[in-house]
């Protein structure tokens, strides 16, 4: 990924925090290629109080202003966009779509919580992106040490085996930018699925000591793993769903998100 690519960050302006451009910040200025980032200035409606009587429904021009000089005073090139629509998830991929992003950041708040908490229109976001999603929580190290990915081996599914390729191939990435470890971590819960551990080091090329492959609910083993590796990030492959399955929740990629307390990549 030597080529310059487009980062599309996502600003909540009814907070003063943003994580997700301070990651974006962090990212570009190790880069030997700085990447176009474009701003996207929008409210969730989904998870935000939009009515008037919601003190942080109003802002003023100096939070903008603050955010154009944090960016020109990291010589870093940028865009900005205001986006009042109703529809957060489907603007978004909309203004991604026009700006040819690479990879979409956005925040994570959590309110206290532990675990990732997400309104209906970020898990669709999540589920329909045609770009790698990171989701960045507040107070995340800035320096990444450890990088887990998580694979579904066992599975049959052609479209598996190509998301799997690509999870590995951003973990490799992402590790190799920040000079961490990567560690694979593979879950199952059939004792007559168990992936063959010899063919995935093999495929793999990495150490045994770096491959997980454990019994156990995918959410569980893989929030297990990310504690006890001390997981800076870890990476998820999420595949769209379509009709009645697209308006439910409950599968793999979205409990294993529940659980997590760390950044995430999510990869479609």
């Amino acid at each position: 990924m030597s080529t310059k690519e487009n980062l599309l960050v996502v600003i909540d302006p009814t907070r003063d925090e943003h994580p997700a451009l301070e990651r974006a910040i962090i990212t570009a200025k190790m880069r030997d290629s700085a990447p176009a980032i474009h701003i996207f200035i929008g409210v969730d409606g989904h998870s935000v109080d939009t009515s008037h009587r919601n003190p942080d429904m109003y802002s003023d021009v100096s939070n903008f202003s603050a955010l154009a000089k944090r960016m020109e005073k990291e010589g870093l090139e940028y865009t900005a966009e205001i986006c009042w629509a109703h529809d957060w998830q489907k603007a978004l991929l909309s203004s991604g779509k026009h700006f040819q992003t690479d990879m979409i950041v956005i925040p994570d708040y959590g309110d206290g919580e532990k675990g990732i908490r997400f309104s209906d229109s970020k898990w669709a976001l999540l589920r329909n992106a045609k770009c790698p999603v990171l989701i960045v929580r507040p107070g995340a190290e800035y320096h990444r040490k450890t990088v887990l990915a998580a694979i579904n081996a066992q599975a049959k599914d052609e479209r598996y085996q190509e998301l799997n390729d690509k999870i590995i191939s951003r973990g490799r990435w992402t590790a190799d930018l920040y000079g961490a470890d990567l560690h694979v971590v593979n879950a199952y819960e059939d004792t007559m699925n168990i992936p063959d551990r010899g063919s995935l080091l093999r495929k793999l090329d990495m150490g045994s000591d770096h491959v997980h492959i454990r019994q156990g609910a995918p959410e569980d083993v893989i929030s297990e793993a990310a504690k006890e590796l001390g997981a800076d990030i870890v990476l998820i492959g999420t595949l769209a769903r379509k009709g009645l399955l697209a308006a439910m929740r409950g599968n793999t990629s979205e409990r294993v998100l529940t659980q997590l307390e760390k950044d995430v990549m999510a990869l479609n």
